[in-house]
């Protein structure tokens, strides 16, 4: 994370010492533990779904129990499905919340809480992390190594947004978004009878509500009536299933019309975050469309009209995968916190 000659290079987290990292999505939280320098122990992950855990400090507790932990480690770092502002924090579209000043209770130590779209961005930061970058013709795109500044985008069931900073001391930022709750209207041709036909079902304003698995599904319906053809599709996975294997026309209609608007809502990231050293898709819906987006007539809405469509055509853009990139990167977080401490107590000795 930090470049050999930099005088944080060698600084782990404090030795014998282990940590719990976690991600709590809607239905399901994973678990694990880190080693003393700060890297995920994949084979310690447990999930919990919220049929057998209907609390965050249970399912801690059943996750030490199974590991064999006699008591649960200070240091944790939990990457969160919702903006972690405030002490109580809700999990958006579960059953779930978080208590910051509960779970310090518990832990008797301060917890670091995330937005879970964040702790991606923080997994990319790592040089051992599990990503996998399929880049694009416009060259390397890998914040562990190259100072810049990013952004990753994902859409699955939702839109997430980060972007991230690495300066050329080795040293990262991220910053974690709502951009998926803006507003957002495509601009493609085909796009206004598409929704003016979802409005009379649903409000289509912010970018999640067209990007993501439920919009693909209402693009679809949309673009069924438009074209007068009978839907056949129940959801998004149903849709491109169509587009493989039958090449319904309203599911192919629908996925160029989601590739399109991903494309041009990845332009106004880049403009609106300053993000010209990359751009970063990924998620279930974005690898499903990954051919659709990978044409030139559909990337080429990135190139927002405007004085920077130059400095567009040369903003490096690839496609990542990951394992356990929200448990990584909440493990990288709490590495940043322990590097911030040394600092701190560094100073004060000085």
């Amino acid at each position: 994370m930090y470049p050999s000659d930099s005088p944080f290079a060698a600084q782990r987290a404090p030795e014998g010492l282990t940590a719990i990292v976690g991600d709590i999505g809607r239905q399901t939280i994973r678990l694990g533990l880190t080693d003393s320098a700060g890297e995920l122990r994949r084979e310690t992950i447990k999930a919990y779904e919220s049929a057998t855990q209907s609390t965050i400090s249970g399912a801690l507790t059943t996750f030490a129990r199974e590991c064999g932990l006699s008591t649960l480690p200070r240091r944790c770092a939990l990457a969160v499905s919702g903006a972690t502002r405030g002490d109580t924090i809700s999990i958006t579209n579960s059953r779930w919340f978080v208590s910051r000043s509960g779970l310090r209770s518990m832990l008797q130590g301060d917890p670091i809480l995330i937005n879970d779209f964040a702790a991606i961005a923080w997994s990319l930061t790592s040089p051992k992390g599990s990503a996998r970058i399929d880049r694009t013709e416009q060259g390397m795109i890998c914040p562990a190594t190259n100072p810049g500044t990013y952004c990753i985008i994902g859409i699955g069931s939702g839109l997430g947004v980060a972007v991230i900073q690495r300066d050329e001391f080795g040293h990262y930022s991220v910053l974690a978004t709502e951009a998926g709750h803006s507003s957002f209207t495509p601009n493609a041709a085909e796009w206004p009878q598409i929704i003016e036909i979802m409005r009379r079902s649903a409000v289509c304003q912010t970018a999640e509500q067209f990007m993501s698995a439920s919009g693909l599904h209402r693009t679809y319906l949309a673009c069924a009536e438009n074209l007068r053809v009978q839907p056949r599709a129940a959801n998004s996975v149903e849709v491109m299933r169509l587009v493989e294997t039958s090449r319904d026309p309203a599911a192919v209609k629908a996925t160029d019309l989601i590739a399109r608007a991903l494309w041009q809502f990845a332009g106004n990231m880049v403009l609106s975050h300053g993000a010209w050293d990359g751009v970063i898709l990924t998620g279930s819906l974005t690898h499903a469309l990954a051919k659709v987006l990978k044409q030139s007539n559909i990337r080429d809405q990135f190139l927002v009209a405007g004085p920077y469509v130059r400095e567009l055509q040369r903003v490096p853009c690839g496609f990542a995968s990951f394992d356990h990139a929200e448990l990584e990167g909440a493990g990288q977080a709490l590495l940043l916190r322990d590097r911030a401490e040394i600092r701190s107590t560094v100073a004060a000795a000085a």
